[in-house]
């Protein structure tokens, strides 16, 4: 793994150990809340330094950041409430980051 997947890591558990105490209920906006805090910001890093930072290292990143929440909910029994929100979170993954990518080239070109 490059240093670049190292560093999107890192910045995603800072941002999961910053958010985790306000997103405690469970329901679909607030996983939809809970991933737009962790996953834009990402995105808007990417989009933004996209001459200087690699896509696919993010999208690994992101992806097997998710996965290993799943991983440890499991390990430590959190039950999984509908494996409807599994899918929806992997896809609002993708579109946070998506969004973030998006925003953060249209801010880098306009300076």
């Amino acid at each position: 793994m490059n240093f670049a997947f190292w560093r999107y890591q890192l910045i995603l558990g800072l941002l999961f150990i910053f958010w985790v105490d306000f997103f405690v209920s469970g329901g679909l906006l607030n996983q939809l809340a809970f991933n737009f805090a962790i996953f834009y910001p990402l995105g808007f890093l990417v989009g933004y330094r996209r001459k200087y930072e690699n896509l696919g290292s993010a999208y690994l990143a992101a992806f097997l950041f998710n996965l290993l929440s799943y991983l440890m909910a499991y390990l430590v029994e959190v039950p999984i409430e509908s494996w409807t929100m599994v899918v929806l979170d992997f896809t609002s993954l993708v579109a946070f980051l998506n969004i973030g990518m998006y925003i953060g080239r249209r801010a880098q070109s306009k300076e």
